[in-house]
């Protein structure tokens, strides 16, 4: 009855969900899926090296083709950028989803000298490959790898790209002296598959029924992404001049901007600041550079140069609402709160929702005494995530500073129940003991180091 012209609407969506239409024997649902994967929604860069252990950062490696020196030991950067995903990548549930990178070194003949990401015979990912997923346990340090969610205690790490921003993997080598005068292929894949192997194995064990047409454990499809792939000679010495070879594309700005916002969030201020400043310099007329700088001086402590920043970031954009979320935070760390809020309240008039803004204003009336103003601010908060502890713990400080005690203590209370369990660090580090590749990906900067077989 629905029908109109003897048509019905497709009630199709696409995601990223290739295991199920594979059980089922549906290629075309699993091509379509991999097209939309392919759409633009992610990107990989081989984009920066350096050689040596105090040896120069050179980036845009396509462009610049630095030469590997052989015998020295060279570390590869590659940067994955989440375009448009519009969440995190991965989102969902990703203690099975299973996104990595596959980082590989090839000599001329195209064989493989050193590979990272691999996939075993048994099905089961290198385990110090670079992933995109999260690691947890339940209270016993077992993994959960049965989508037994009921059991998460903890979490050992979770490496997700949020929409806009970037991930670096840092890949090192020692560039074997037998390879000079030649050139190697460095290859950097984005793969995913839906589900990781252990949990691929308990489903199959657990309902056989819904896995007839196979006798075994099925390889469940791995879709390529994105991938990138760099061509460069090895010299047999180090070159003489120190002198690099300076990009003058405009339209590669987008690349230095990616790689800053990675270095950033491993808190590399100052191979953030290196890449935020080619920003600068191939688009003047961009807010994206100064802003940045801003950032990444804010987070040094350099509240003059956050300054001057926002001042080159106002004069290109004034009252752009990203930059007024600057603004805040270095005027609140330099106690200048009536402009604080101000700033804030210019987030909040383009983006009502964001949470981060909301808190922060009601911290700064905290901190300048205005206490009613910084509880009717964390109202929003956990007006959109009642979980909030940290908007919890400052109600509690709010009521204590009006001598409500009794509204103080239900803050204190809700704060304890959303506060951080310190036991379980102990599960986590122990977990971390046993298994490298985990104690790899749980740290800020992920360097996985490879051996050229010869």
């Amino acid at each position: 009855m629905s029908a109109k012209d003897g048509l019905v609407r497709s009630h199709r969506f696409l995601a990223v969900n290739t295991a199920l239409p594979f059980v089922r024997g549906d290629q075309e649902t699993i091509d379509r899926i991999e097209a939309f994967l392919r759409d633009e929604k992610l990107s990989v860069d081989i984009f920066a090296s350096r050689s040596g252990r105090q040896g120069q950062t050179v980036m845009a490696l396509d462009r610049t083709q630095p030469a590997l020196v052989a015998g020295q030991r060279v570390t590869v950067d590659v940067v994955v950028r989440n375009k448009g995903v519009g969440h995190t990548f991965p989102g969902g549930t990703n203690d099975s989803n299973e996104g990595w990178l596959e980082f590989s070194v090839l000599d001329e003949e195209g064989s493989v000298l050193a590979v990272s990401g691999w996939v075993g015979d048994n099905g089961h990912l290198d385990p110090m490959a670079h992933v995109f997923k999260s690691l947890l346990l339940d209270k016993g340090g077992n993994p959960i790898q049965r989508r037994n969610a009921q059991d998460i205690h903890t979490t050992v790490f979770a490496n997700v790209i949020a929409p806009g921003t970037a991930d670096i993997a840092h890949y090192e080598f020692v560039v074997p002296r037998e390879l000079a005068g030649r050139t190697l292929t460095l290859t950097a894949r984005l793969l995913w598959r839906k589900f990781d192997r252990h949990y691929t194995e308990f489903a199959f064990r657990a309902n056989r029924e819904g896995f007839k047409r196979f006798d075994d454990v099925p390889d469940l499809p791995i879709t390529e992404i994105a991938a990138d792939e760099v061509r460069l000679s090895v010299a047999s010495t180090a070159p003489a001049s120190n002198s690099l070879v300076t990009d003058s594309d405009s339209s590669q700005w987008v690349r230095y901007n990616d790689y800053g916002i990675g270095l950033l969030l491993e808190d590399d201020t100052r191979g953030a600041a290196r890449a935020f400043a080619a920003v600068v310099r191939l688009q003047p007329g961009r807010i994206d550079g100064p802003l940045n700088l801003a950032k990444t001086a804010a987070r040094d402590g350099n509240l003059e140069a956050a300054y001057e920043y926002l001042r080159q970031a106002e004069a290109i954009a004034a009252g752009d609402p990203q930059a007024a979320w600057v603004w805040g935070v270095v005027l609140q760390e330099d106690g200048r709160y009536d402009a604080a809020v101000s700033a804030y309240r210019r987030v909040l008039e383009v983006f009502p929702g964001d949470r981060a803004a909301w808190r922060n204003l009601g911290r700064t009336y905290y901190l300048s005494q205005q206490y009613e103003d910084a509880l009717a601010a964390l109202d929003e908060v956990l007006r959109i995530d009642p979980e909030d502890r940290i908007s919890h713990y400052h109600r509690m400080l709010c009521y204590r500073a009006l001598g409500l005690e009794q509204q103080a203590a239900r803050a204190a209370a809700a704060y304890e129940v959303y506060a951080i369990d310190e036991s379980a660090q102990e599960i986590t580090r122990s977990y971390r003991q046993r298994n490298p590749g985990a104690n790899l990906m749980a740290q800020k900067i992920r360097t996985h180091r490879l051996t050229i077989s010869q």
